[in-house]
């Protein structure tokens, strides 16, 4: 019985195209990246690498460091419903006419120190209305 290389993987039906990965990659958006800052998060916002390296899709970063967040089930839980803010967004994108500028852009998004477990949920709130704020999806909340 041979597995295919997608059934293999963790990330669902091609999540990892849009994920930024790697060391230069985070450099870059941290070096070329605009910011916009929230109370609890930061969001990290550069142009999307060219097509020609492989990365037209927009993609996205999270920093969660344990002093942010020492559990790790709590920094976890944060970018699992970050991932759904994503998610959400993409698909708005995608049944809208246009492409909004998630789709152009990578995004670092950056938990502040210290966040308690209780702020968690807005936290990712925060990131959601930030992300809308900037792409212009939805109404800010």
């Amino acid at each position: 019985m041979t597995v295919s290389p997608a059934s293999r993987s963790r990330h669902p039906k091609g999540e990892a195209r849009f994920r930024l990965s790697g060391p230069k990659a985070f450099a870059r958006v941290f070096t070329e990246g605009k910011r916009r800052e929230g109370r609890y998060t930061q969001l990290i916002i550069a142009a999307s690498s060219s097509p020609d390296e492989g990365c037209a899709d927009g993609r996205a970063g999270m920093v969660v460091s344990r002093k942010a967040l020492p559990r790790a089930v709590d920094r976890n839980r944060f970018k699992r419903k970050v991932r759904e803010t994503l998610r959400a967004l993409r698909k708005i994108e995608d049944a809208s006419a246009h492409s909004s500028s998630l789709s152009r852009s990578d995004v670092v998004i950056r938990v502040k120190p210290a966040l308690s477990r209780a702020e968690i949920d807005v936290a990712a709130a925060e990131v959601s209305r930030l992300l809308q704020a900037w792409t212009g999806t939805g109404a800010a909340k």
